[in-house]
């Protein structure tokens, strides 16, 4: 629902803000892109705002290309042959792991 959605939002922006890791990328990658003529706080703002905005291209087009996957996946036929795909993979990993010699 939209109140599910916006609760999941706003615990996931809350996480990111709150998460000393994300200050400390911020506080060691981008001073090294700013010189000390520039105005530091313009300087800093641009490039985090590039970075979320290469962020959010990212996650567009991963969002979408996994819907376009998911849709695929709900095939009954592929769905058989990835399963089959991967027990196969699995056996053979656990005989090559029953029979490594150590």
């Amino acid at each position: 629902t939209a109140r599910d959605a916006r609760r999941a939002f706003a615990q996931g922006l809350l996480s990111n803000l709150l998460n000393p890791k994300v200050a400390l990328f911020y506080l060691t990658l981008l001073p090294q892109f700013v010189r000390p003529a520039d105005n530091v706080l313009a300087r800093s703002l641009l490039l985090a705002g590039v970075h979320v905005l290469i962020g959010l291209a990212w996650l567009v087009a991963y969002t979408y290309f996994l819907g376009r996957l998911s849709a695929a996946l709900r095939r009954p036929r592929v769905r058989r042959a990835l399963e089959g795909v991967t027990g196969s993979l699995l056996i053979g990993l656990g005989g090559r792991l029953a029979w490594d010699r150590r």
